[in-house]
């Protein structure tokens, strides 16, 4: 009888092992956008797509965006992480970032490749989020959420600030104190003697010269992309599960 037992549970064991699998069963890319829960208009999808070409072309970054009805039988995250590393998203360099929203769950996540985790650590992540796409989603725009969360990582990918668009003018009166700010500082520097000429270069605390912070600046990719002749894949990527998720 033991024995039998032991028999049917191995069994047991690998029937559900099997049907989690075929559960979990990913589709295939047509894009960098991948629209599988179809919430999102033809305007931004074309805009989404634009952003995610110009981001390969000029970074040899890979993003895609998808969205599915639900991430069932595994978590949004997990699902995420799979099908970053199904898909291959990112080349060899693992340059590769996924936009995945979940609507059932009602979850967006978030996954960078090895390649860009330094660039993107998890804080960075999820800052964008809360700024770029939570407040749409909110409103129950998911189409435009997407669309500003891909303009803020390509943004941020391409050594460009990304900031969302406030209502008020308490902005403006910064930006006029730092003008200030920096006539002072340009009309002392003018009065002292010059030393000798050193590298070209933003002045820093001090008068020093500081330099711009290194960023990862993977080789542009010239694999098959979507376009004219048709969305070829991606370019077989990996990720170790870096990024962030906000739920909504």
């Amino acid at each position: 009888m033991p024995k039998v037992l032991k028999a049917g549970g191995w069994l047991l064991m690998l029937l559900l092992v099997v049907s989690v699998s075929c559960l979990a069963a990913f589709p295939k890319p047509v894009g960098f956008v991948n629209d599988f829960a179809q919430v999102i208009n033809r305007s931004y999808s074309i805009e989404m797509d634009s952003v995610a070409k110009a981001l390969q072309d000029s970074r040899g970054v890979e993003m895609a965006i998808v969205t599915i009805n639900s991430s069932e039988p595994i978590t949004p995250k997990e699902y995420a992480t799979q099908l970053f590393n199904e898909w291959g998203i990112g080349g060899p360099e693992d340059s590769g970032l996924l936009i995945l929203l979940a609507m059932e769950e009602r979850e967006i996540q978030v996954e960078v490749g090895y390649g860009l985790e330094g660039v993107l650590p998890d804080g960075k992540v999820g800052g964008i989020l809360d700024e770029a796409v939570i407040p749409y989603f909110a409103k129950g725009d998911y189409g435009r959420g997407l669309l500003e969360g891909a303009r803020a990582f390509k943004a941020e990918l391409a050594e460009e600030s990304y900031a969302r668009r406030k209502e008020d003018n308490s902005g403006l009166w910064g930006f006029v104190i730092f003008l200030v700010i920096v006539a002072i500082i340009y009309l002392s520097k003018a009065r002292t003697p010059m030393g000798p000429t050193g590298p070209s270069g933003p002045i820093g605390p001090g008068g020093t010269v500081s330099r711009p912070r290194p960023v990862y600046r993977p080789p542009v990719s010239r694999g098959p992309r979507g376009g004219s002749g048709g969305f070829g894949g991606f370019g077989g990527g990996r990720s170790g599960g870096g990024g962030a998720g906000r739920k909504f």
